[in-house]
């Protein structure tokens, strides 16, 4: 791991650590249960962006195994649901599917390690940013059929975040800074479009969340749309030549 991304990680670990200590603070006039259940749900968030932006860093086989292991958990959830569907659907589903595990798995023999790390963090920071943004000013609504809580302040406020992500990053690993701007624009229209199509599964579906995998996230899916949407997208345009960077 080389001293940039370590300085990364360590900025990460110690935000949460940070964040942690506002969240117990804002939260001690919650009545118990519902300070256990947010505080539970904060750490569990915690340990699953340090985790995954850990195994980022090792990239390579390491990163397949964690692609795989999250496809698997993904298409178990998927497929208990497709089942309510026609043949038809079931069929072009499974064959999407079946294409996106392997670009998305394939991410760690094509990317890099510091393209992988910038790569899922600003996906987690334009998720977290975004909800946050919007469950503050969010007042438009994006696409309330599909997904009713997206608005559009919130995914103004997510790429605002986004980018600002981008230009530490940049700046931290010593690169021009400017090169991070068509970046995390490009990674954060295809992080909301990854969320916008699991929601219209699941709306298709009459289902709140894929499944209680992950106590206080939902299922695999509901956690990691996004960046399995981005990363076959990001994927794709590096076998059509679309998508180079050197970090």
């Amino acid at each position: 791991m080389d001293k940039e991304i370590l300085r990364i990680l360590l900025f990460i670990f110690v935000g949460f650590l940070g964040g942690g200590v506002w969240f117990f603070i804002s939260g001690r006039n919650k009545d118990r249960k519902e300070r256990h259940k947010r505080t539970a749900k904060y750490w569990s968030y915690a340990g699953i962006v340090v985790g995954t932006t850990f195994i980022s860093t090792l990239g390579g086989i390491y990163w397949i195994l964690f692609c795989l292991s999250v496809s698997i958990g993904a298409a178990f959830e998927v497929g208990k649901i497709l089942l309510d569907f026609q043949i038809q659907f079931r069929v072009v589903a499974i064959s999407i599917g079946i294409i996106v595990i392997l670009l998305f798995c394939v991410s760690g023999l094509i990317f890099s390690n510091r393209v992988l790390v910038f790569t899922y963090l600003s996906v987690a920071v334009f998720d977290a940013f975004s909800q946050l943004t919007g469950q503050s000013f969010g007042k438009t609504k994006m696409a309330p059929r599909i997904s009713p809580n997206k608005t559009w302040e919130g995914f103004a406020g997510g790429i605002l975040f986004a980018t600002s992500f981008g230009i530490f990053f940049f700046w931290v690993i010593g690169k021009n800074v400017i090169e991070s701007l068509p970046l995390t624009f490009g990674i954060s229209i295809l992080s909301l479009s990854g969320d916008l199509s699991a929601s219209w599964l699941k709306r298709k579906a009459k289902i709140k969340d894929y499944s209680n995998l992950l106590p206080g996230h939902g299922g695999i899916l509901d956690r990691f749309d996004s960046l399995i949407f981005t990363l076959t997208g990001l994927v794709l345009l590096r076998m059509v030549g679309f998508f180079y960077t050197k970090l």
